[in-house]
């Protein structure tokens, strides 16, 4: 079985080196490795040269997704893992995906050993062996590791993106993600088959500076990932709830800081402040995977923000939630480039 490995580069020279060596590493007998430069302006272009072995492509400054989608197009494997050009795969990442496959999987989850460490693996909770779409109805996600750590149909993923709706940077992890539960078959592989590197610059929500556009972005992408599975579950006739609001704990939260903060680079959902607030509480109190401590935190926070003018809101965002990034400190206005994780 032939598995293609895409990578998305955007001014990620320092790290694309030891992506590409994982791949051209991999102990599976079938792989192709597929480089998607989106316009960098570092050495990336000396790094991919240095290595013969990969299908380069080179192409203007378009977001993640429009990236992927380029490197779909030129896949030939029936599997994909999208890997992110600061993130490397285990030697045996690829064979153990194509042993996980079977006919009816759209996606495959394993999990992501932060910076190398595989006692600290990402995600820190049990996978799901069935129930996906109902878990996602409910909390707004599924237990998952980021893109790296996910591979996929080729096909699914082509159809998935071509039919993306207001997809114009990241996020596309949460889109393939959520649309598969009612689109296909997951399975799973419950060990770190690759490595999750954090160094200040990710832009994931599980590592990284905090920024209003950061917590917009992302309270955006989250929504429509969500949507577009209640879509793709309501054309297929399967039972799934229709909500029009965002849900889960932490999207909720992310929404009501953007908003406060003075978001507006995409259009946000349209609800209320108290039924963002109620579903944040509501996931906090009720969402596996957060531990005690800091669902009494964030709960506590929420009510605090629900009654507090605005003011003292962004005060509470600033100590809690921002740290050395202040809510003011909005990226709003700046050129939209691609960010090297979704």
């Amino acid at each position: 079985m032939l598995i293609s490995v895409v990578i998305t580069n955007y001014n990620y020279g320092r790290f694309l080196g030891q992506a590409i060596d994982s791949v051209l590493a991999q102990s599976h007998p079938d792989v192709e490795c597929v480089v998607v430069d989106d316009g960098s302006t570092d050495n990336s272009r000396e790094v991919i040269a240095a290595r013969p072995g990969v299908v380069a492509i080179f192409q203007q400054n378009a977001g993640q997704s429009r990236a992927l989608e380029t490197g779909l197009a030129a896949a030939r494997g029936e599997l994909v893992i999208s890997l992110d050009s600061d993130d490397w795969l285990f030697d045996d990442a690829c064979a153990r995906v194509a042993q996980a496959w079977r006919p009816g999987v759209v996606c495959v989850n394993y999990r992501l050993a932060v910076n190398g460490d595989k006692s600290c693996a990402w995600p820190p909770e049990p996978f799901l062996d069935s129930g996906h779409a109902e878990f996602l109805a409910l909390n707004g996600y599924y237990p998952s590791a980021p893109m790296s750590g996910n591979a996929f149909s080729r096909e699914y993923a082509r159809m998935v993106l071509a039919g993306a709706q207001r997809l114009d940077g990241d996020g596309v992890d949460a889109l393939l993600l959520y649309c598969a539960p009612v689109l296909g078959d997951l399975a799973h592989i419950d060990a770190p088959l690759g490595v999750y590197r954090t160094h200040g610059g990710n832009v994931s929500m599980t590592s990284g500076r905090k920024t209003v556009r950061n917590l917009g972005d992302h309270a955006y992408y989250q929504f429509r990932a969500q949507q577009a599975a209640q879509r793709y579950a309501r054309e297929r006739g399967i039972a799934m709830p229709q909500r029009r609001y965002l849900v889960g704990a932490y999207p909720s939260l992310w929404l009501l800081l953007a908003r406060d903060g003075g978001y507006d680079r995409l259009p946000l959902p349209e609800q209320g402040r108290l039924i963002t607030t109620m579903s944040a509480v509501r996931g906090f109190m009720h969402q596996p995977g957060i531990d005690t401590l800091r669902r009494g935190k964030n709960v506590a926070l929420l009510l605090a923000m629900a009654v507090l003018p605005l003011p003292l809101r962004r005060r509470l965002a600033d100590r809690f939630f921002f740290g050395d990034a202040p809510a003011a400190a909005a990226t709003k206005g700046r050129p939209q480039q691609q960010t090297a994780r979704a």
